[in-house]
C-alpha cells in the first residue's frame, strides 16, 4: 500500500507543477486585461490580438488547473445526494467513476486533442478573422495536455481511494496532499 501512495504522489507531481504555472498565468492574464482596458479607455488602442490572448490565457488557466484541482477535491460535487452515503461507499463510487468515466473520457480527449493540435500545427493555422493571433496550435495543444494531467490526477485519486479502502490507517483523507 505504501507503494501505491508513492505512485500516487509521483502522478500528482506534474499536476502540481502545471497548477503553479497556471497561477503565474493569472498574473499574465491580469496584466494583459489591464493593458487592454486602459489602452482602449484612455488611448483608443483596441486590439483583436489582445482580446484573443485574453481568451487563450483564460482557457489555458481553466484547463491546465483541472488535474490538480481534482487531486485536491476542489471540483464540484453534488453533496445533497451524497450526504447520507457511507464513506466507504463514496470511495467505491469515486473509484468506479474514475475508472469507468474519467479515464476513458480523458483518454479520448487526449487522442483527439492531439490530432486537433497537430492538424493546426501542420496547417500553420491562424485566427479565423486574419487579424488575431497566429500559431493557433499552441492553445490547441493545451487540450491534450490538460487531458493527460487530468488522467494523472484521476489515477492518483484512484490509488488513494484504494489505499483508504484497504488500509485506512495509512491515509485518512484520500485527497490530502502529501509533501
Amino acid at each position: 500500500m505504501e507503494l501505491l501512495l508513492k505512485i500516487s504522489n509521483i502522478l500528482v507531481w506534474p499536476t502540481r507543477i502545471f497548477a503553479k504555472a497556471t497561477g503565474l498565468l493569472l498574473f499574465v492574464l491580469t496584466a494583459v486585461i489591464l493593458y487592454d482596458v486602459i489602452g482602449r479607455k484612455f488611448f483608443a488602442t483596441g486590439s483583436f490580438k489582445l482580446q484573443e490572448l485574453e481568451w487563450h490565457l483564460h482557457g489555458a488557466i481553466a484547463l491546465l488547473g483541472f488535474g490538480y484541482a481534482y487531486t485536491q477535491d476542489f471540483h464540484v460535487r453534488i453533496d445533497v445526494f451524497s450526504q447520507k452515503i457511507p464513506d466507504r461507499v463514496k470511495l467505491w463510487m469515486e473509484l468506479f467513476a474514475i475508472l469507468a468515466f474519467l479515464i476513458p473520457l480523458m483518454g479520448l480527449l487526449l487522442w483527439f486533442g492531439f490530432e486537433f493540435a497537430l492538424r493546426a500545427f501542420v496547417r500553420q493555422e491562424t485566427s479565423s478573422g486574419g487579424v488575431g493571433l497566429s500559431h493557433r496550435w499552441i492553445i490547441k495543444s493545451v487540450v491534450p495536455l490538460s487531458a493527460l494531467l487530468t488522467i494523472f490526477g484521476g489515477l492518483s485519486v484512484a490509488l488513494r481511494c484504494l489505499v483508504v479502502l484497504k488500509r485506512p490507517d495509512l491515509l485518512n483523507n484520500p485527497f490530502q496532499e502529501e509533501e
